[in-house]
């Protein structure tokens, strides 16, 4: 189902849809702002300087890695050299996904066999669930930026009533949906384990 089309089932607008997709476009671009844009994101880690840095065997991923879309991991040994020759793209059987996505362990036996990571490690993937969790935001926000009604501070009929939030209460809850957003992607990036 279309993004637009769950926004209407879960907020019950009537807006035209140029106006919902107008909102949906704001929001996505709150969104990018403040955690990047989706797809792949790109991560180094590593530090030269640290003699640690030779002996680890796994990474972890702060954002765990969608096994379907495209990896490209780079090794870089040493890790302060600018020489192309010192880089090594590794192949699918150099290194194991653990951990639903959010551990690498290094091989020893692929075409690239290695025991350890080198110094620097260089990944590009697209981090799992993103979309999914970006377009829940969405419905997310667009709730709470649709509760209001036209300016009316609170009704009342027979028993039911109604109170909008205040200003205040509208910003929490967005920062809300912001925080459960960041929850879920995160910062992304690599550490190592």
């Amino acid at each position: 189902m279309a993004l637009i089309d769950r926004v209407k089932e879960r907020t019950g607008a009537d807006l035209p849809d140029a106006e919902l997709q107008a909102m949906i476009d704001m929001i996505s671009a709150e969104i990018d702002a403040r955690f990047g844009p989706a797809g792949a994101v790109m991560v180094e880690i590593g530090d030269v300087t640290d003699p640690c840095s030779r002996e680890v065997r796994t990474l972890r991923l702060n954002r765990p890695l969608d096994a379907s879309q495209p990896v490209s991991i780079v090794e870089i040994d040493p890790g302060w050299s600018g020489n192309a020759q010192n880089t090594v793209t590794l192949a699918a059987n150099d290194y194991r996904v653990m951990h639903g996505g959010r551990t690498l362990a290094r091989l020893w036996d692929g075409d690239n066999g290695r025991q350890h990571w080198a110094p620097r490690v260089r990944i590009t993937y697209t981090p799992k669930d993103a979309a999914g969790a970006r377009d829940e935001a969405v419905i997310r926000l667009m709730q709470v930026d649709l509760s209001d009604k036209g300016g009316l501070k609170s009704e009342r009929a027979g028993d039911y009533s109604y109170t909008l939030a205040t200003g205040q209460e509208r910003t929490e809850a967005r920062e809300g949906v912001f925080a459960w957003l960041n929850g879920l992607l995160g910062a992304g990036g690599l550490s190592m384990a």
